[in-house]
Parts: C-alpha cells; sequence; structure tokens
C-alpha cells in the first residue's frame, strides 16, 4: 500500500542567501533568491543524509543529485521561465513493514520515469527514518524538452495515484481500494503534522460545535449565517467560506463527516441525546509545561499567557465569546510561538531590549555588507564571502523577529486584554443574580 501527496513549491523561504556573491551567478536575468532557496531547500531535505542513511537511496531521472540544483536553474533560465512555481514535491510513502529500502526506491524510480521522465528533471529520495518507508521525489517545473510547465492538476494527481497503485500490484503491495482522502497543501500538511491550527481544522471544530447545540438542519445553516460565513449552495456541492478565511471551502473537502447527509445524521443523534464516542482530547499546553509562569516577566508573560489560552480554546475551555473572538489568531499560533521561544531564549522582556538588539544587528548588517562588496572583486575571497553571507542571513533574521514582535506584542497585548473582559463579561450575570437572591432573603 502506497499514499501520495504533491504539491508545489513557491519562493516562500524568508531567510535567503544571497547569491550575487557568487561571479557565475551574476546575470540579472536569473530568477530571485527567494525561488532560488525554496529550490534548494526542498533539494536538501529530499536528500538528506541522515534520513536517506549516506544518500544509498538517492537518485535522479535525466539528472544526477550532485548536478540537479544546476541543471534545473539552467532549464528554467534557458527558456526564460523563472518566475512563479519553482519545483513540486511529491511523496510516496508505504505501509509500516511492507517494503524494504531497495524495493521502496525502485518503485519510487518508475514511478518518476514513467510519470515525469519524459520531459522533467527529477531527484528520488528514499527516506529511512519513519516507520513507513517513503520516496520524496522532486520535480523541475520547466520542461528541458520544450521549455512548457509542469501542472499540479487533478488529472495528472489521480494519474500519480493510479501509477503507483499499479506498481505497488506489481510487487505483490497491498493497494487502498477506496481511497477518500486527496493531496493537501503542503503548508496545511505541514501544520497538521505539527499539531497547529488550520484553517480546515477550525472550521471542522466550529462545525462540530453548531451541529452538537442544533435542533434542526435548518437551524445549523442559520447559525453559521449567524456566525459570518458564506455559504455558496450551487446544487452540485456546498461551500462555506469563513471570516478568518479568503477562499471557500467544499464541505465535502472537510471529510465524510460534513456531507449534508452526514451532517443531518449527526444533528439527530445529538438531539436524541445520542453521543458518539470522542477521542481523548491532546493536551494543546503540554510543550508550555517547561516553562515557568511565575518567572516569566514582560513580553515573555503576554506571550506565555496568550499561547496557552490558545491551547484552552482549542479544547473549547474559555465561553464562546472568547473563542469566537480569537478564532482568526488561531492561525497565527506557530509565528507566536517563534516569538515566544525567541523572547525566552534571548532573555529579552522590554520594548527597549528589543530596540536595542535590533539596532545592535542593523549596524552589524551594514558593517558586512560593506565588508562583503570590498570582497567581489577578489577571486580568493570565496570562502570569506560565504561566511559573511551565512552571519548576515542570522542576523537579518533576528532584525526581522524583532521587528515582527515589536508590531505584533501590541495586537497580542489587545487581544489578551479584550478576550479577558469578555471572558468576566460571560461570568457576571451569574455572580448578580446571586447576589440578588441573598438581598431578598435580608429583607
Amino acid at each position: 500500500m502506497a499514499t501520495t501527496k504533491i504539491w508545489d513549491i513557491k519562493g516562500r523561504v524568508d531567510t535567503l542567501i544571497n547569491y550575487a556573491a557568487n561571479p557565475e551567478k551574476t546575470d540579472g536575468k536569473i530568477y530571485n533568491e527567494k525561488q532560488i532557496q525554496a529550490l534548494h531547500d526542498v533539494m536538501n531535505y529530499a536528500s538528506d543524509d541522515y534520513k536517506t542513511e549516506r544518500s544509498l537511496y538517492v537518485s535522479g531521472v535525466n539528472t544526477t543529485p550532485d548536478t540537479a540544483k544546476k541543471k534545473m536553474h539552467q532549464t528554467k533560465l534557458r527558456y526564460g521561465k523563472t518566475d512563479g512555481i519553482v519545483a513540486f514535491h511529491a511523496i510516496q510513502s508505504f505501509k509500516p513493514g511492507e517494503v524494504t529500502p531497495e524495493i521502496a526506491h525502485e518503485i519510487g524510480r518508475k514511478l518518476a520515469k514513467e510519470m515525469w521522465g519524459d520531459r522533467f528533471e527529477v531527484v528520488i529520495a528514499t527516506h529511512l527514518n519513519k516507520e513507513h518507508l517513503h520516496n520524496h521525489f522532486v520535480i523541475n517545473s520547466v520542461s528541458f524538452v520544450d521549455g512548457k510547465k509542469c501542472y499540479d492538476n487533478t488529472a495528472n494527481y489521480n494519474l500519480m495515484k493510479k501509477i503507483s497503485d499499479r506498481l505497488c500490484e506489481e510487487y505483490n503491495l497491498s493497494v487502498i481500494q477506496n481511497p477518500k482522502s486527496k493531496g493537501k497543501h503542503y503548508a496545511e500538511w505541514l501544520a497538521e503534522k505539527n499539531g497547529y491550527p488550520t484553517i480546515r481544522g477550525q472550521i471542522k471544530d466550529e462545525l462540530d460545535g453548531i451541529i452538537q447545540g442544533s435542533y434542526t438542519y435548518q437551524s445549523f445553516w442559520m447559525e453559521l449565517k449567524r456566525r459570518g460565513y458564506e455559504i455558496k449552495d450551487t446544487g452540485k456541492y456546498i461551500a462555506l467560506k469563513p471570516t478568518f478565511s479568503e477562499k471557500y471551502i467544499r464541505l465535502k473537502s472537510l471529510g465524510e463527516n460534513y456531507s449534508p447527509e452526514a451532517i443531518k445524521e449527526r444533528i439527530i443523534r445529538a438531539r436524541n441525546g445520542i453521543k458518539d464516542l470522542d477521542r481523548p482530547k491532546p493536551d494543546y499546553n503540554a510543550w508550555l509545561k517547561k516553562y515557568e509562569p511565575i518567572k516569566l516577566k514582560g513580553f515573555k508573560a503576554l506571550y506565555y499567557r496568550y499561547l496557552y489560552l490558545f491551547g484552552k480554546i482549542r479544547k473549547k475551555e474559555p465561553p464562546q465569546r472568547v473563542c469566537f473572538y480569537l478564532r482568526e489568531e488561531l492561525i497565527k499560533f506557530e509565528r507566536y510561538q517563534k516569538q515566544f521561544h525567541f523572547l525566552y531564549d534571548n532573555d529579552i522582556e522590554t520594548s527597549g531590549q528589543l530596540i536595542e538588539m535590533k539596532q545592535t544587528a542593523e549596524d552589524r548588517i551594514s558593517e558586512l555588507t560593506l565588508q562583503r562588496s570590498r570582497l567581489y572583486h577578489k577571486p580568493d575571497a570565496k570562502s570569506e564571502i560565504a561566511d559573511i553571507n551565512t552571519e548576515l542571513k542570522k542576523l537579518r533574521a533576528k532584525f526581522r523577529m524583532c521587528n515582527n514582535i515589536l508590531t505584533d506584542s501590541e495586537r497580542i497585548a489587545e487581544r489578551y486584554n479584550e478576550a479577558q473582559r469578555l471572558e468576566q463579561e460571560a461570568t457576571t450575570p451569574q455572580k448578580y443574580k446571586k447576589k440578588d437572591k441573598n438581598d431578598e432573603h435580608t429583607r
């Protein structure tokens, strides 16, 4: 049995490598550093020595692993197609214990040759670092034959699954008879893998809550509209767009439990008091427990409380108004988590400390940039320039992080204070009722 996924790789990496330092890469027509870095990132990940056991299971189609990056760059440059998607990253994952590394890699090579081998350069790497062996494919987005672009559409994805299933049958491996899942975008797959909130996950959580509280199918849709959802019903499918998403999400893409028929059935079950057995809810705040909140001050304490509140919201512990108010913020969990780690690791508590660190980084960046410019025309300075680029990369990341925290911390403080007010407001009426009853007894 082998499952498959595929997604596009764009210039999405913030930490850039300065290719201008390389005399061979100074042609201004070459695509930007962001796109180059994205291609390098996915290539390096796919052929990581540890995961492939010293690169024993890394090979190429129409290229070699050692020359793949250069050849892909040259193909794009030759046809003048250096913008947009720089590559595609696909995965073929096998059932644990069902296949050996040699067979897994052999199947991966055959899949790559049949699927892309007539027109594209491909790198295949078999990862052995999980119980389930899996192949990574890095496919150039531009054909070396005619310069036409590769497209990740439904027909091509279905063809990839079909070829993979046929090859598994040829090697006497099991095959998924009724596949129900579709390929996911890489960002969504990675977020789910790491336990981070996603837009689809939030929609499913909210739908679950509305289903439990709805008495009829009509009241379910009324509540969705009340919460700001836009609903598109074409007759063929139903799609939703919450306030925290820019795109419509089809109900059927959320899973079999969210089809109109399944929602109707779940409402009836909830109305009749029939409870489905829920899986144990994960502890979303487990990672925070290694920190001592009593010793945290300033920015560190603010981020700690805010991230802790996120975990409570995902478990639906705070009042509904608080959950509703902060649902858009949940998507930024990973961003805020990184900022918290940065503040904690650098022992930063005040804006003054952040501004000082930002200024120090900025001064050092200017100094190194000037130093590097004086080395460009020296043929023996490549190593020194590479060292400067490495340091510049870290300094720019630090500079951006300081800027982001200075901006985000104001928003976090405002949102956290408002959430606290809403939570207090939700509990206040109960206190007043108790007080009124006590007053009646004293009269």
